[in-house]
């Protein structure tokens, strides 16, 4: 903005303030009692709801801490329910075996007994039909 339009503005600015001023002035006693009196309405409605609306400066705030809190809540869950399954199930079947004490007499003998594996797996395959796992 060059020099010159710089001046006009100003001027304009002038020219308005002068112009609002002289209309202040020239207001009667009804018109200026109605706006004093609408003036302090507004002024007196704006102290009784400052305290109402003051909740809503920390509705953002509150909405993200509970989004994380309700994130933190389930990433808990998901990380802990299913290795505490996992080790539920696990401590079964090793109760299980514990229980089982053929089984157990019978792992540690045939341990590299391969031909026992054949057997069970081919007994297994005739029990299902020609396959294990179809």
């Amino acid at each position: 903005m060059n020099a010159d339009e710089q001046r006009r503005l100003e001027e304009f600015a002038r020219h308005a303030r002068a112009l609002l001023q002289d209309s202040v002035a020239n207001l009667d006693g009804a018109t200026r009692s109605r706006l004093t009196q609408a003036r302090h309405a507004a002024l007196d409605q704006a102290r009784v709801a400052a305290p109402l609306l003051q909740w809503r400066r920390w509705l953002p705030a509150g909405a993200v801490a509970g989004a994380v809190l309700a994130v933190l809540i389930v990433v808990g869950q998901q990380t802990s329910g299913p290795q505490l399954q996992a080790s539920t199930r696990g401590a079964g079947d090793d109760m299980e075996l514990l229980a089982d004490t053929d089984g157990l007499a019978l792992a540690q003998e045939s341990e590299l007994d391969y031909d026992f594996y054949e057997w069970a797996v081919s007994t297994a395959q005739q029990a299902d039909g020609g396959g294990v796992g179809s």
